[in-house]
């Protein structure tokens, strides 16, 4: 039994590792996703980071009544552009709270840079010292694909670019679209395609058809065999799932819609430290109770160890020496030891025989006993623990 101690204790450390590198991948996993320029920078506390402040400020007011905002300020080499952009079907609030997090996660993943973009889960911040409206920006583009595998990839394949053809062409030319439009389209049975798009309006449409199909071919060299992808440009917005990811799809039992990112984030983090606070106090009550098992077993083979000493001998005809035999009450309670059964005295006193009367005393007479009937109470006696130990 002490042996499976160890073993089960190397469980727990491989369940705990287990639980910590899941916790790294889902934290790695999470949005944004940034590109910094990394070759142009500006120095801390200089006009330019008094500008990129300002302009930041500015875009988080704005970002509660418009779901696609540019702007600029700043003067000559000073100067700072900014343009920001929420995925069309989220609410004002849900805009303004995305760009909210972007605009603090922009300074942060790409400090000290004049040119820098960020992707949170429903909107997009860029800014520069350049000029960038109404220009195409396709470099730098991140392809990102859904971690499962589709069973069917060549079929899926298909209705994939069938479907974002033509989603490409009523987002680039069809005007009341305004550059966003989604579609659905069955791959089996049971499972149906959603997919969206959406181009930066300052585009031309020539402009935003030439990204989305940039953008399809991304995909195509990234996600062919995944059940989704989406692909995050500074000009526009791609992406496709086997569920309904966006508000509006018609998917009686849909997946979970992105739909407030930092709601969202606040519950993964929720549950992750309720988990991890429970698993603590299961490793630490394992620990504990295998510490206390330990420590029994070795208390009770230290008991039974002496028992066996302080019996062993007794009665054995090889050995009359009556203190030889550590003739204690080691092992037996008070009340064990002070009695002795009638049958046992009438032996040991020779039935109150006179010849073994010695006198009398405060509470009677006083009988002188013979040693081989005591000691073979005392056997008797070591004997019954012994049955009680098994």
């Amino acid at each position: 039994m002490a042996s499976s101690f160890p073993s089960f204790e190397k469980t727990i450390q491989f369940l705990w590792l287990c639980f910590i590198s899941n916790l790294l991948d889902l934290a790695h996993a999470d949005p944004p996703y940034s590109v910094c320029s990394n070759n142009s920078n500006y120095s801390a506390n200089s006009t330019f980071q008094n500008n990129l402040e300002i302009l930041m400020s500015s875009i988080r007011s704005n970002a509660s009544v418009s779901k696609l905002y540019y702007t600029s300020t700043g003067n000559d080499l000073d100067r700072i552009y900014a343009q920001y952009m929420c995925i069309n079907y989220i609410t004002h609030d849900s805009c303004s709270t995305c760009i909210t997090a972007a605009s603090q996660d922009i300074m942060q993943v790409c400090p000290g840079d004049k040119e820098a973009v960020v992707w949170e889960e429903l909107c997009q911040l860029r800014y520069s010292n350049q000029s960038f409206l109404g220009h195409l920006d396709v470099s730098g583009n991140i392809a990102k694909d859904n971690q499962k595998d589709v069973e069917n990839p060549e079929q899926f394949g298909l209705v994939v670019n069938e479907t974002l053809s033509d989603l490409t062409k009523q987002v680039a030319f069809n005007a009341s679209a305004n550059m966003y439009a989604t579609r659905q389209a069955a791959f089996t049975n049971t499972e149906t395609l959603y997919a969206l798009m959406q181009c930066s309006t300052d585009l031309s449409p020539d402009d935003c058809n030439t990204c989305l199909r940039v953008a399809m071919e991304n995909i195509s060299s990234c996600c062919d065999a995944s059940r989704g992808g989406r692909v995050l440009s500074r000009s526009c917005y791609l992406r496709y799932e086997l569920y309904a990811f966006y508000e509006g799809a018609n998917e009686s039992s849909k997946s979970p819609v992105p739909g407030k990112s930092s709601r969202r984030k606040t519950w993964i983090i929720i549950i992750l430290t309720a988990a991890a606070a429970v698993l603590v106090v299961v490793i630490l009550g394992s620990l504990i109770y295998y510490h206390a098992m330990r420590n029994g077993i070795k208390k009770w083979k230290k008991q039974n160890t002496r028992l066996d000493r302080n019996c062993h001998g007794i009665g054995h005809p090889n050995n009359n020496d009556f203190q030889l035999q550590n003739f204690q009450r080691d092992g037996l309670n008070d009340g064990e030891s002070a009695f002795m059964d009638l049958e046992s005295i009438y032996a040991a006193t020779g039935n109150f025989s006179d010849s073994n009367l010695l006198g009398q005393g405060g509470f009677g007479p006083v009988y002188k006993v013979n040693e081989i009937h005591l000691l073979d109470f005392q056997a008797r006696k070591c004997k019954l623990r012994s049955i009680e130990k098994i």
